[in-house]
């Protein structure tokens, strides 16, 4: 069974206001308190395995390209790029003006140290895979190959060059994924893990790491060195772990916190009443799936599998069981990829 998910969210109104028109005077402080559904075990963009960390770390890094708000391609680090008649070499023409939040300048040789250690074995990063179209890139993290040997180049400081194994017209997209933003090398080598700690860590995204208390919060502070800071419209963004979702309606109610992103389904109908238009659901990009071993009798008869499809109500969950908070799916790929066209099983009516 497969369903497209949507996200319930429960926004303050004023923070709804903040992001746009919200009128504060010019020396105070805007703050996002904003609550998340899990604490967060890392930031490092190499070894996060969870949603809950790549929100995080999409306000701390930045990569070559970005998403805006309806998930068209934009331009992030890098201000342009062009690709090789053959689809197979992209060549990234970088900011100028990127800087690290230490003030050193954001280079090519940034994005070839951190694609080699996303690939190195050694780093065990759980989304290796992301890169995998890159020339030699596979080989490196099963150890059949040399970092050396990876398809990405450093023609000068600003410029960029990574070759592919083969045509991939989705690999920009890829490259929005928080596995392929750089980190520093320099913060690295002298720290070790340590620099991901609070006061240590060196970004090149919209915030840099002020504060991390695990279980309590993590507190995100406006970086005067991004290219773009005129345009970031908070000053302190604070992440608030608040597993129980009862709790966090709770805090959400109390002030505590400004929008919280996990609402229980099984209430989503009695807090849309109480909070009107405070809740909104939008889409999500993912799918849920139930995974099958096909190494067995009976389930190794595709008929048997197939019919097993055929026989789950995808509306009825969807709408009943998740109160709309989720859409019938049938295709592993969502709404929301570039070139999506929906894909209906013939038994879909």
């Amino acid at each position: 069974m497969l369903k497209n998910m949507l996200k319930a969210t429960v926004l303050a109104t004023t923070m709804a206001l903040a992001a746009g028109t919200f009128y504060t005077p010019a020396f105070a402080e805007t703050v996002y308190n904003r609550g998340s559904a899990a604490e967060a075990e890392t930031v490092d963009p190499h070894k996060t395995s969870t949603v809950y960390e790549a929100d995080i770390i999409r306000d701390l890094f930045q990569g070559l390209v970005m998403h805006d708000q309806k998930t068209n391609l934009i331009p992030g680090a890098a201000e342009s790029w062009t690709v090789s008649d053959d689809g197979t070499v992209y060549t990234f023409k970088l900011r100028k003006d990127g800087l690290w939040s230490d003030g050193s300048p954001v280079t090519a040789d940034d994005f070839v140290y951190s694609f080699r250690r996303l690939e190195d074995p050694a780093t065990a990063a759980e989304y290796a895979s992301m890169l995998y179209p890159v020339k030699g890139a596979e080989d490196v993290n099963t150890k059949k190959g040399k970092p050396e040997d990876m398809g990405v180049k450093a023609i000068d400081a600003n410029t960029l060059e990574v070759t592919l194994k083969a045509p991939t017209p989705y690999f920009l997209e890829m490259l929005t994924h928080q596995a392929a933003y750089p980190v520093n090398k320099a913060s690295i080598d002298k720290l070790g893990a340590d620099w991901i700690k609070a006061g240590n860590l060196v970004s090149n995204g919209a915030y840099t790491l002020a504060e991390w208390i695990p279980n309590d919060h993590m507190k995100l502070v406006k970086n005067p060195k991004f290219w773009d800071a005129a345009t970031v419209k908070m000053d302190v963004v604070n992440y608030i772990p608040t597993e129980d979702r009862s709790s966090a309606m709770k805090r959400f109610e109390a002030g505590e916190l400004d929008s919280y992103g996990d609402l229980p389904t099984e209430q989503l109908a009695d807090l849309k009443t109480k909070f009107g238009d405070q809740v909104r659901v939008g889409p999500y990009l993912g799918t849920y799936y139930y995974a099958i071993k096909t190494d067995k009798a009976p389930w190794d008869n595709v008929e048997l599998r197939n019919a097993i499809s055929m026989a789950i109500d995808r509306d009825f969950l969807a709408e009943k069981v998740w109160q709309n908070s989720m859409l019938p799916g049938y295709s592993m790929v969502p709404p929301g990829i570039a070139g999506y066209t929906p894909a209906m099983a013939k038994y879909a009516d």
